[in-house]
C-alpha cells in the first residue's frame, strides 16, 4: 500500500509541476533559476527522450498502456515485497502515468527543467522519475540477492 501511495504523490507532482509550467511559463518561456546552470524552460514535446519520434502519441500511448500492464502484472505475480523493486517500479509507474496523462489530455508532454551547464533536452519530473526508476530496477537486478527473474 505505501508504494501505491509514493506512485500516486510523484504523479500529483509531476502533474503540479506542469500545471504551473502551463500557467507562469507559456507567458515568459524561460526563467533563469541559477544562471548558467538550470533554467525553467515551457517545452511541448510530441516526441519521446530527446524530442525522437515526434508526432508518435498514439504509438507511445499505447507502448506505455502495454509497459505499465506489464509491470503491473509481473509484479502481482511475483508477489514480492523486496524494497528497491518496489520503490523502482514505483518510480517507473509514476513517470510512465504522468507522462501518459500528458499525452492522453494535452497532446504533448508538458517539459520544463533544463540544465544550461551543458547540451541536454529540456525534461520534466516524470521523465527524473523514469530515469531513477530504470537505474534502482538495473541495480535490483545486477546485485539484489533475490535475483530478478526476467
Amino acid at each position: 500500500m505505501v508504494y501505491l501511495i509514493i506512485t500516486v504523490v510523484l504523479i500529483f507532482v509531476d502533474q503540479v509541476s506542469k500545471l504551473a509550467a502551463l500557467k507562469y511559463l507559456v507567458p515568459v518561456k524561460t526563467v533563469e533559476i541559477i544562471k548558467n546552470i538550470l533554467s525553467f524552460t515551457y517545452v511541448e514535446n510530441r516526441g519521446a527522450a530527446f524530442g525522437i519520434m515526434q508526432n508518435s502519441r498514439i504509438f507511445f500511448i499505447i507502448f506505455t498502456v502495454v509497459l505499465l500492464a506489464a509491470i503491473t502484472a509481473y509484479t502481482i505475480k511475483k508477489k514480492t515485497n523486496n524494497k528497491l523493486y518496489m520503490i523502482s517500479t514505483s518510480l517507473i509507474v509514476a513517470g510512465g502515468i504522468g507522462n501518459l496523462i500528458d499525452r492522453i489530455f494535452r497532446g504533448f508532454v508538458v517539459d520544463m527543467i533544463e540544465v544550461t551547464f551543458i547540451n541536454y533536452p529540456v525534461f520534466n519530473f516524470a521523465d527524473i522519475c523514469v530515469v531513477i526508476g530504470a537505474i534502482l530496477f538495473c541495480a535490483y537486478v545486477l546485485f539484489d540477492k533475490e535475483k530478478a527473474e526476467i
